[in-house]
C-alpha cells in the first residue's frame, strides 16, 4: 500500500525522502499499536514498478498518548521482522518481535546488519548479534526463544528467556563437509 506522504501523519525526517508512515495494527494480546515508517522506491527501469522498504517502526501507547521509535533514525533499513506469538487463554499473543536491521544503500540485501529482539511494546530491545547477513528462523518454545541466524558465513543459534529477553546462549553450528 503506497499513501502520499504529504497527506499522512507528519514525520520529521530528511525532506528528501517520500517517507510514509503505514497504517497502525494491534498488536495481539498488547494494547499497544504498531506502524511501518517506510519509503517508497520509484522503480528503476522499463519494467520495474518500485518497492517500499521499512526505516523504522512506531509504537503507539493508546492508553498513554503517547509513541516512540524502535529505532533511532530512519537511517536503516528493517530488511525483516517475524513476530513469535503463543496461545494464553485461547488469545494468541506477541511475546517477542526478531528484526534484521541494516544499513540502508543500493545493496542494503547484500550487508550485514543487526539482529534485534525486543518485547511487544518495543520498549525492552536486545541485540542478538552484529554483522548478520541473513536471519533464518526464530522460534518459541515454553519458555525460551531460539533465533537461527547466519553471520561470517556461518550458522549461529542464540537462546533467549522469553520473559525477560536475557540471553542464555549463543553459539556456531558445526556444519559438516559433504563428501
Amino acid at each position: 500500500m503506497r499513501r502520499n506522504a504529504e497527506a499522512g501523519v507528519a514525520v520529521a525526517a530528511e525532506p528528501r525522502l517520500d517517507l510514509s508512515l503505514g497504517h497502525a495494527e494491534a498488536i495481539p494480546g498488547s494494547p499497544v499499536l504498531r506502524a511501518d515508517l517506510f519509503v517508497s522506491q520509484g522503480g528503476k527501469g522499463f519494467s520495474s514498478s518500485g518497492y517500499n522498504e521499512t526505516r523504522n517502526l512506531l509504537f503507539i501507547d493508546p492508553k498513554q498518548g503517547t509513541a516512540h521509535w524502535l529505532l533511532p533514525d530512519n537511517d536503516h533499513v528493517i530488511a525483516e521482522h517475524s513476530d513469535l506469538t503463543e496461545e494464553k487463554d485461547q488469545k494468541r499473543h506477541v511475546v517477542a518481535t526478531v528484526a534484521l536491521v541494516k544499513p540502508r544503500g543500493d545493496h542494503a540485501e547484500r550487508t550485514n546488519g543487526r539482529l534485534l529482539l525486543f518485547d511487544s511494546n518495543g520498549t525492552n530491545i536486545v541485540e542478538v548479534a552484529n554483522e548478520v547477513r541473513d536471519m533464518h528462523v526464530a522460534t518459541l518454545d515454553a519458555s525460551e526463544i531460539r533465533i537461527l541466524y547466519e553471520r561470517e558465513r556461518k550458522l549461529s543459534i542464540a537462546v533467549f528467556d522469553s520473559a525477560s529477553l536475557a540471553k542464555k546462549s549463543a553459539h556456531e553450528i558445526e556444519v559438516p563437509q559433504l563428501k
